[in-house]
């Protein structure tokens, strides 16, 4: 640890890096005051965290707000990217690009199949985004991110226990206006994102067209072919109309789409050291065999044996249409929308030059939602929101395993079948309805002029109908194993309550709030109906206290806040792995309880420069937790809950010039070790580390920008995520070191 906290000392010192969390705003664009312009302050952020624009200092929320150039900066490609700027939020890699589980201060679940509803709840220009391969379509042409920590159930839509990450996209202005930028970097990555708009009809019609393509050679070697895989293949575009038929309303309609043609995770290999038998297999030297006898022994994490090159199609679709309706001192909105996901992935489950096995995952989400919010005006004592949302969800999925294809025997009837030794196709389609209601609340109260209370509630009620059936499956031949069509409907009723005193330049406040998951059905593969049980929602109760002050004419600015979580019947995603095959299950821990402290400062101590550094501190623990065959995890770590996380980074700006400036960049972040699944055993765990990403921009006027950058130019390792599958582990790791030149313009 020591020699990763030198390292980020050291890279702070010798360049500067912008303060992410505040350098620009989300959701709506920066408002830097003159006065704070003239002085050399740090200008003011507006956010729409709470449905309103409000500066982010004003409110009593802890919330970390990234910009459009702030994004462009960093790095950001695709939501992944942002536990790298945001210390309390990580993230754990699924089977595939598209199956990313994200965690904000350990509250989250790792579970990557179709069917999960994380506890992060993920917004696109306020839609509800439920497919989890739908979301990796949505960072670019950006105004900005949000990422709302604690639970958000009193506003927002969805099982959001552990926080909101909410993605603003630019909308249609008033002039015409462009902007393109073009990246090229390591293993022939392009990445070109564009966008232009302006008015078709003045002051009544204007449009955004915005698109991004992105392909990247492979970065792992396949030993077996020669190719290269894990390589990269995506567009999106997005179309944005503005109606304004009047002065007191708005109709806005987003349209947007795209494709993945990439390549599906190629995992590193890692035996278990048994065989088929569970009889010891290991070499001479201790390194663990799987059942076959095989381990991939050179060390490199991005080079692999692989029988099967995997791919990914996913197409995606979705519509929305906004509308806002001034009614005097009210304003009325509606949010309507429709998304839908293809999705197919074809992979080498087995990470080996074997045939253990190999899966399809084949989903089709479609979803639909509507939102309706009245809110009043601001300037009376008493300020509120109140609405109703309806969600609904249809997943039907055809997805299988081929099992242990090598040890059959060719000379045996239909070709050594043999379902009750788990070898052949295991087939386990399924539908899911989920219909979701919700009316919620919320009001601002001004006790007098510094002191505000803030109250809301939030009813919501899930029904969940699945219908699953599991079979093995020969050439037509057919042996049913589970058939199961159930229904459960989920109730809660969430509340926040808040108190905020606003001085000069401090905000004190303290909160107490409750969020709810609901529960549901595993989406794994099942050979018995106990694997099925439904389980049930999760509950969280959070009590937070802190602060926020802008300090010395707006050159500093620290924040900090300090929370307690307990945690009840939280949802986990475990392995059985008691029998050869390793079964997933999900099921209910009884409590957990998770201590922190999170502090984000900002300092422009002269013009050129500024420095940003953002610390989170965990203590997390199940309190009760009996796991599978009598285990018993009481007292061990929460999964994906790092005890340190840090974030930290300058910018330095120097005139070049009549007009130009050379910007230079550095960020740097480091996580402390966590555990990946409840066991806290030590395969299971991942070790500490830091990553290190710099960028040197010139830009000769306001229109024109060339950037030389880099990510991870460490070249750091760290797993991402760990599965048990037949007598082996795959494991999967974070991308190489990649470096290029960028061009931007715009007008």
């Amino acid at each position: 640890m020591r020699k990763t906290l030198l390292m980020m000392t050291a890279s702070l010192a010798a360049m500067a890096a912008p303060a992410f969390a505040q350098a620009v705003p989300a959701e709506v664009e920066s408002a830097s005051p003159e006065d704070a312009e003239q002085a050399g302050g740090i200008g003011v952020i507006v956010v729409t965290a709470q449905r309103r624009a409000q500066n982010v200092q004003d409110v009593p929320i802890a919330i970390a707000a990234i910009g459009g150039e702030g994004l462009q900066e960093a790095g950001v490609r695709d939501p992944r990217d942002l536990t790298l700027l945001v210390p309390s939020l990580s993230m754990q890699a699924g089977t595939a690009a598209t199956t990313t589980s994200l965690f904000i201060r350990g509250v989250g679940i790792g579970d990557f199949n179709s069917n999960t509803t994380g506890a992060v709840g993920v917004y696109v220009d306020d839609v509800f985004l439920g497919a989890n391969a739908g979301k990796l379509f949505n960072i670019f042409d950006s105004e900005g991110i949000e990422v709302l920590k604690g639970p958000q159930g009193t506003l927002y839509g969805r099982n959001t226990t552990a926080g909101a990450i909410r993605f603003s996209s630019r909308k249609p202005t008033n002039e015409l206006t462009m902007n393109a930028s073009l990246l090229y970097g390591r293993f022939d990555e392009v990445h070109l994102e564009a966008g232009v708009g302006g008015p078709i009809v003045k002051d009544v019609l204007k449009v955004r067209v915005a698109g991004l393509y992105n392909r990247r050679d492979g970065t792992t070697l396949n030993r077996v072919t020669g190719n290269h895989v894990n390589d990269i293949d995506i567009w999106a575009a997005r179309g944005i109309v503005d109606f304004t038929p009047s002065a007191s309303a708005l109709l806005r309609l987003s349209v947007h789409g795209g494709a993945n043609r990439g390549g599906a995770r190629q995992f590193q290999h890692r035996g278990q050291g048994i065989d088929f038998f569970g009889n010891p297999a290991f070499l001479p030297d201790g390194t663990p065999l799987d059942g076959l006898g095989y381990a991939d022994t050179d060390d490199d994490i991005y080079a692999g044996d692989y029988d099967i090159e995997g791919q990914e199609r996913v197409d995606v679709f979705g519509a929305s249409l906004t509308g806002e309706f001034s009614i005097g001192d009210l304003t009325l909105t509606s949010i309507s929308a429709y998304e839908k996901v293809n999705r197919s992935t074809i992979e080498d489950t087995d990470t080996s030059p074997n045939d253990i096995i190999n899966a399809l995952y084949k989903d089709r989400p479609r979803q639909f939602s509507q939102e309706l919010r009245l809110a009043s005006g601001t300037g009376d004592r008493i300020s509120w929101i109140i609405g109703g949302y309806y969600f609904h969800d249809k997943l039907t999925t055809a997805s299988y395993y081929d099992l242990l294809r090598d040890l059959r025997d060719p000379t045996a009837p239909m070709n050594g079948f043999d379902p009750a030794n788990s070898i052949g196709l295991l087939r386990y389609p399924y539908e899911q309805k989920t219909t979701s209601l919700a009316a919620f609340g919320q009001a601002d109260i001004k006790l007098n002029d510094r002191l505000t209370a803030t109250l809301g509630l939030r009813y919501s009620t899930d029904k969940i109908k699945f219908d699953f059936s599991s079979f093995f499956d020969e050439e037509g031949f057919i042996v049913p194993l589970v058939d199961i069509n159930d229904s459960r409907r989920f109730k809660d009723l969430s509340w926040r309550a808040a108190l905020a005193w606003q001085g000069d330049n401090i905000l004190l406040y303290a909160s107490a709030s409750k969020g709810y998951n609901s529960g549901g059905f595993a989406g794994g593969a099942a050979t018995d109906p106990l694997q099925l049980q439904p389980f049930g929602s999760e509950k969280l109760f959070a009590y937070e206290a802190g602060f926020k002050s802008d300090l010395f004419d707006r050159r500093l600015r620290f924040n900090a806040s300090a929370f307690y979580y307990d945690y009840r019947d939280l949802q986990v995603f475990v392995f059985d792995t008691s029998a050869t095959v390793p079964v997933q299950r999900k099921l209910n821990a009884g409590n957990a309880r998770i201590l922190g402290f999170e502090a984000e400062v900002t300092a422009k101590p002269v013009e050129p420069l500024e420095l940003f550094v953002a610390a989170s501190i965990l203590d997390s623990e199940y309190k009760d937790f009996s796991g599978l065959a009598g285990s018993d995890f009481d007292g061990n770590k929460l999964v994906n809950a790092p005890s340190l996380a840090l974030s930290a980074g300058a910018t330095l700006t120097l005139p070049v010039g009549e007009n130009g400036t050379v910007r230079a960049h550095v960020d740097t972040s480091y996580s402390s070790k966590i555990y990946l699944y409840p066991d806290n055993l030590p395969g299971n765990a991942v070790g500490e580390h830091a990553q290190l990403n710099a960028r040197l921009a010139y830009k000769p006027d306001e229109k024109f920008e060339i950037a030389l950058w880099g990510k991870n130019l460490t070249g750091t390792k760290y797993l991402t995520a760990l599965f048990p599958v037949i007598t082996q582990d795959q494991l999967n790791y974070n991308d190489p070191k990649t470096y290029g030149v960028q061009v931007s313009f715009s007008f």
